[in-house]
């Protein structure tokens, strides 16, 4: 029998993101602890067209902080490189 949403343990990673205009975003990624879907390449190539982070920094392209926020969706067609922070 296949778990329920409830049923399966989560694992919250930070990463950072690295924009096609330059800013770094720094937040956490969630997804399934170990087995199916639980590496963040795994994120990374699913279908949808953005990524959930959590606990959000971003930085512009000086490195300077410009915003936080508890929660951001980010188009993955605007990131050019994640890095496990």
């Amino acid at each position: 029998m296949k778990p329920t949403p409830s049923q399966v343990a989560l694992e919250r990673q930070r990463v950072k993101l690295f924009t096609t205009d330059n800013w770094e975003i720094q937040g956490e990624v969630t997804h399934p602890s170990g087995g199916y879907k639980s590496r963040l390449s795994d994120v990374i190539n699913e279908e949808q067209t953005f990524i959930a982070l959590t606990d959000v920094v971003v930085f512009d392209r000086d490195g300077r902080e410009i915003a936080r926020q508890p929660f951001a969706a980010i188009n993955k067609q605007s990131i050019k490189l994640v890095l496990e922070a």
